[in-house]
């Protein structure tokens, strides 16, 4: 706050927000004129952190909170703002990752090595883009402009153990070739891992391409991209001691040392833009995705056989959207068209329960518009508006509204409010005598203010303050048929506040610091009293509304980067991030029919990274560095169980990395 009132006693312009972004207003605008919070990490930033993971940068970002299960392959999420997971809409090149089964996008199914840029947006923007975006928009960009043929090759072995240096390998190989108004750009890789635990190895290719075509009034892009991983899935660390013994199907770090999946994704676009005129642009695109997943476990059964199942899904999208824009000197107007199909084939193979299969489709067609007008040349505002009519569950309107001042051209403050919700996923609508087909979206209010200011030349500041709440959250819950199913009972309001720092201290150096504070609670039915007879085969469910601190949440997040230019083309990079502590809630049948709550909790943590880097003539870089490098023990995921050892994150590891570019 300090920077924001500087600026206000200070008058010159240092500060250009000129990037484009594409995911705030779904078409290129000035980052200036975006009403809500958007933040851009470019990938000159990614470099200088040289990520093992997607997670490693986007939990630099203040608001992003990154869930990770701690062994190679195992899925990857983010939650903005304290929102789930399932409420964060997550887009590659402005197609929806999100699963249908779960709600949930999978990062880890996204070559980091193909990004160019990634925009998160943080306000509420349902009104563009329908459901799932309770949290916020992440659009996840690997389009580039290429200008000359170029070729990358890197290789990235990483390893907690000095004596095994290739125990985990990532080879990724990358073309580019513009030939006059057309450009191809493909890249692939290979990684794999022999895990930290018990059966956590892990086998993976990604395969991207595009194709774009310009011409003086248009643009036509192809887009292909396709992932394939195959691991082991240990579950939650046991606690194995001398009440404890090593689990029926696992070890002294495995759960399960059976459990095994495969993840496959294909997604695919084409995309026309035309200018029709010098006001008047026209953008359509068909998209089409398939994605399958196969698990197969392995348990014990209530009398003690061994029951192996297998799961497996088959997900298929198809849609179409349309969009129309129009801009003068101080209006513009967009009016948009989504329509999607999506079909899901579940078959599940049991050796206690036989086969089961079963299928579910929807479609969803929704109609938005945005305006934003521009009243002088410091003020101007930002109404949308979007109807969509789902054949699961019927109707939502979705308004916003957005404000952008600029007091002084240093300084931009801005307003948001806006409606959100988050569709029923194909397992809380239809899963096999447990679904509810009744279920209606959670849906809230996002409410935020922000100010952004560069004071100094060399300085760029934001604060925002934000409110969300989440009505009709949807929760499993037992029914009078001791069958559990989804309902539409809870609540969740978040109040709290991001802060955005980034300062060229002097031109060797540059320090960011991203700092998110959240009070986030849930208002859940929760069972105080659960009696079931079995001769009778009648049941008593009574439950209490309770109000905790959210589960999974964290209070406080702060992540610093320090990024030093050193002489003879030598860069050194430390980075680093606290997340406070996160609690769960397990239902403790101890006193049956009696039922209470415990209180789980994952501690607080700091983890530090550190990275050299180093150009070796002009084409060949080599870098080297240390992740946790103070070897910290800690979760980013609760276990099952209030007895188990959660999903422990892996310790130090040491890297290097090798980029040849032609």
């Amino acid at each position: 706050m300090i920077f924001l009132l500087i600026s206000l006693l200070t008058g010159q312009i240092i500060y250009e927000m000129d990037e484009v972004v594409v995911t705030a207003h779904r078409y290129p605008a000035l980052l200036k004129d975006a009403a809500v919070a958007v933040m851009i990490i470019e990938r000159e930033e990614i470099d200088r952190l040289k990520p093992l993971n997607l997670g490693e940068v986007l939990n630099a970002a203040a608001g992003v909170d990154f869930k990770d299960y701690g062994t190679p392959g195992g899925v990857n999420s983010i939650s903005l703002r304290g929102v789930p997971s399932n409420g964060t809409l997550v887009l590659v090149n402005g197609h929806m990752l999100n699963a249908v089964t779960n709600g949930m996008a999978d990062l880890s199914m996204i070559d980091i090595n193909t990004i160019e840029r990634i925009e998160v947006v943080k306000g509420p923007v349902a009104s563009l883009y329908g459901a799932n975006a309770l949290g916020g928009v992440v659009n996840i960009i690997t389009k580039r402009e290429l200008r000359r043929p170029e070729i990358a090759i890197i290789f990235t072995p990483a390893t907690p153990m000095l004596d095994d240096p290739l125990h985990t390998n990532d080879l990724s190989v990358r073309l580019g070739l513009p030939v006059k108004g057309t450009q191809f750009d493909f890249s692939g890789s290979y990684g794999n891992s022999e895990g930290y635990r018990s059966n956590s190895d892990l086998t993976r290719y990604h395969i991207t391409g595009s194709i774009i075509h310009k011409s003086e009034r248009a643009e036509v892009t192809s887009f292909i991209n396709y992932s394939q991983k195959e691991y082991g899935i240990p579950g939650p660390m046991p606690l194995v001691d001398s009440l404890h013994p090593v689990p029926q199907f696992g070890d002294s770090t495995a759960t399960s040392v059976f459990d095994q999946e495969i993840d496959r994704s294909l997604l695919m676009h084409l995309s026309v833009d035309l200018q029709i005129s010098d006001n008047i642009r026209w953008h359509n695109k068909i998209l089409g995705d398939r994605k399958r997943t196969v698990y197969n476990t392995t348990y014990g059964g209530w009398s003690g056989d061994t029951i192996n199942e297998k799961y497996d899904y088959l997900t298929h999208m198809f849609g179409f959207n349309t969009m129309l824009t129009a801009r003068w000197e101080k209006l513009s107007f967009t009016l948009g068209l989504d329509a999607t199909y999506d079909t899901l084939l579940t078959k599940t193979v049991s050796t206690m329960n036989g086969d089961t299969n079963w299928h579910a489709s929807s479609n969803n067609v929704g109609i938005w518009t945005e305006m934003q007008v521009n009243l002088n040349d410091i003020l101007s505002a930002t109404p949308s508006i979007r109807y969509d009519r789902n054949s699961a569950f019927g109707d939502f309107l979705s308004p916003a509204i957005g404000i952008s001042y600029a007091p002084t051209e240093m300084l931009w403050l801005k307003l948001s409010a806006g409606k959100t919700y988050r569709a029923p996923t194909f397992n809380d609508l239809y899963w096999p005598q447990s679904g509810n087909p009744d279920l209606k979206p959670e849906h809230g209010w996002a409410y935020e203010i922000r100010a952004e200011s560069s004071p100094l030349p060399s300085l760029f500041a934001a604060v925002s303050f934000f409110l969300r709440t989440v009505r009709d959250r949807i929760a499993w819950l037992p029914q009078d048929n001791n069958l559990w199913q989804p309902q539409n009972v809870n609540y969740l309001a978040i109040r709290g506040l991001d802060l955005e720092l980034k300062h060229q201290i002097a031109n060797f150096l540059e320090h960011t610091v991203e700092l998110t504070y959240l009070d986030a609670r849930q208002t859940n039915d929760e069972i105080v009293y659960d009696y079931y007879d079995w001769i009778a085969d009648t049941s008593l469910t009574i439950y209490e509304e309770v109000e905790r601190p959210a589960a999974f949440t964290p209070d406080f997040t702060i992540s610093s980067v320090l990024n030093f230019k050193l002489p003879k083309d030598l860069g050194f990079t430390i980075s680093g991030q606290y997340e406070s502590r996160k609690v769960n809630y397990y239902a403790n049948y101890d006193a049956y029919p009696v039922v209470s709550m415990d209180e789980k909790v994952l501690d607080d943590y700091i983890v530090i990274n550190a990275v050299v880097n180093k150009q070796i003539f002009n084409r060949i870089s080599l870098s080297a560095g240390i992740k946790n490098l103070f070897d910290t023990n800690y979760s980013l995921q609760f276990g099952n169980t209030m007895e188990d050892r959660d999903y422990p994150m892996p310790g130090r590891m040491y890297f290097v990395q090798f980029i040849v570019k032609y």
